[in-house]
């Protein structure tokens, strides 16, 4: 069952990009809240509160505010572009018999003994689980055994047992995790070329002359022609 936890948050009575600025600098975050009968509610909560209840992975939370205190449901946060700091969450209050539908973590506990003794390799394919229960039925988490699977065995959803008061929604046949062998290919190296024959030289041939235009005569034959009429 999932720890209770308490948070206290104030109203918000700036708005805009230099107010939310001024109010993250001073460790709050603003925070809307929620209701299907009710307009939304700015509020600010602790910034330093809110990310300790984060990492304890809380989904149902006891909100007390100005107008009172209310069990809420964390139904968005929002982080910088850093994915660092928060930077503002919607609370949507939830009544005891409201049927919530939300994520939840898969923790695989054990070693296989198709990793241990078979050489295998054990891939989680699924982080987290889609389910359906009441706000007080919240798990932390979802935790399953794995010891028991040896190599090529796969983990579907069928074969975890829901915790008391939770529905799985997703389909029996899912597959969660897998032993499998891991194969590296060899890579073979590449093959050196070997230089082949050398190619014979291309001697180019030179131009030919050029034949005489008809009509004209030869340079050999002008030549000889000027040395007879000097006779």
């Amino acid at each position: 069952m999932a720890e209770q936890f308490h948070l206290a948050a104030e109203p918000r009575t700036a708005f805009g990009t230099r107010p939310s600025r001024r109010y993250r600098m001073a460790g709050k975050i603003p925070a809307v809240l929620c209701h299907k009968r009710d307009q939304p509610v700015n509020l600010l909560v602790g910034a330093r509160e809110f990310e300790r209840i984060l990492t304890k992975r809380a989904r149902i939370i006891d909100l007390a505010h100005p107008a009172g205190k209310d069990k809420v449901f964390i139904q968005k946060v929002q982080w910088d572009h850093l994915g660092e700091r928060v930077v503002h969450v919607d609370f949507t209050k939830v009544a005891k018999d409201q049927m919530l539908t939300l994520d939840v973590v898969l923790e695989l506990k054990g070693k296989p003994v198709g990793v241990s003794e078979e050489g295998g390799v054990l891939d989680q394919y699924v982080k987290t689980l889609k389910v359906q229960c009441l706000p007080d039925a919240i798990p932390d988490r979802i935790e399953t055994e794995v010891g028991h699977l040896k190599k090529d065995q796969m983990l579907h959803l069928k074969d975890l047992e829901a915790p008391a008061g939770v529905k799985f929604l997703q389909d029996p046949e899912l597959v969660l995790a897998a032993v499998t062998e891991h194969k590296i290919e060899e890579v073979t190296p590449a093959a050196v070329a070997t230089p082949g024959p050398t190619e014979p030289e291309v001697i180019k041939k030179e131009k030919a002359e050029e034949p005489a235009e008809e009509g004209e005569a030869k340079p050999e034959k002008k030549e000889k022609e000027k040395k007879e009429e000097k006779k």
